[in-house]
């Protein structure tokens, strides 16, 4: 899959002393965002990484969301990471 390396978003859970990250991207010519969560730069690892696909660069593609919207919230992408997070956590 393509991105559009226009458009992409920085997601982040620092309640409960957490400092966590994830990073959204948009794909190209298609209503499509995927999450990635790279597990070795955090506290919080995945439980099962064979559930998950590595993109080198980006981490572990935990999520594709089809999202018409012309722009995705800061909200919305945040809060696509943290229900990613709590079935994890």
């Amino acid at each position: 899959m393509l991105f559009d390396e226009t458009k992409h978003m920085h997601v982040g859970y620092y309640e409960n002393n957490h400092d966590i990250e994830g990073i959204l991207l948009k794909a190209l010519d298609k209503d499509i965002w995927c999450l990635f969560y790279n597990d070795k730069e955090y506290e919080v690892k995945i439980p099962d990484t064979r559930v998950y696909p590595f993109v080198e660069s980006f981490g572990y593609l935990v999520g594709m969301y089809s999202i018409s919207e012309k722009e995705l919230t800061h909200e919305k992408g945040a809060n696509l990471f943290y229900q990613f997070l709590i079935k994890i956590i």
